[in-house]
């Protein structure tokens, strides 16, 4: 949001009618607590705002990809609040911002139809895009439309709470790539299973996920990983 407003955190946030701590504690620290929805409802509107009197040209396309995820879950309050937006809001979702070569590919998977897997579920391959055994489907969500071995999965625990409570359902995208810092992940069993945490390393022999709660590390071997795929949105339980 401060990539596509140019705005500072204290000045997206006073913008938005909130005191600059609300966002400022989050910059450089871990903190153990998210941002309560009325607050990102308020920086999104903001933003959209701001988004909505810039050009086309202008507008941060990486940025616009890496909010996606925020957009799915808060659209319907941002329009119930600010709906002089919803071109723009439109137009992210069907990626018309900027130029195409910027825009990801796009290819022929159904927009209704999105895998949704528990920790334990058996008989599936990412690789493959063989998700016949998937317990449940919901709808796929705008940013996932060109990703055909996107797939969501219900977080089975609270190792990972605050930041994802049981129940919460995590998008997860394996054609982002694995780059960054404190980078969220699902790890692919080859026997079968699914592992979530924070990616701490890679090595030649494993893999190493950070949890929360308790704050403690787990190893994982290379040769029992099908695959690591990016979390890239959550859709918190009861919202």
């Amino acid at each position: 949001m401060m990539a596509l407003t140019g705005l500072s955190a204290t000045g997206l946030a006073r913008a938005a009618g909130l005191t600059p701590s609300t966002v400022n504690r989050f910059m450089h620290r871990a903190v153990r607590h998210t941002l309560s929805q009325s607050t990102m409802l308020a920086l999104l509107q903001e933003t959209f705002l701001i988004l909505k009197d810039k050009p086309a040209h202008a507008i941060d396309r990486r940025a616009l990809a890496d909010l996606a995820p925020a957009i799915s879950v808060y659209e319907q309050g941002i329009l119930e609040h600010a709906p002089d937006v919803a071109p723009v809001i439109a137009a992210a979702k069907s990626a018309s911002f900027g130029s195409a070569a910027a825009a990801p590919p796009v290819s022929p998977v159904s927009t209704s139809d999105l895998p949704v897997l528990i920790g334990t579920s058996q008989g599936i391959d990412v690789q493959e895009i063989n998700f016949a055994a998937a317990p449940l489907r919901t709808q796929r969500p705008p940013f996932l439309a060109g990703d055909p071995r996107a797939f969501a999965i219900l977080m089975p625990d609270d190792t990972m709470s605050p930041r994802y409570d049981a129940g919460d359902m995590l998008y997860v995208s394996p054609a982002r790539t694995l780059e960054g810092d404190n980078i969220d992940v699902v790890l692919e069993r080859k026997g079968g299973g699914f592992v979530v945490g924070t990616l701490a390393a890679i090595t030649s022999s494993a893999v190493r996920l950070a949890l929360l709660s308790p704050k403690t590390r787990d190893s994982h071997e290379r040769d029992k990983i099908r695959g690591i795929y990016r979390i890239v949105g959550v859709q918190r339980l009861g919202t």
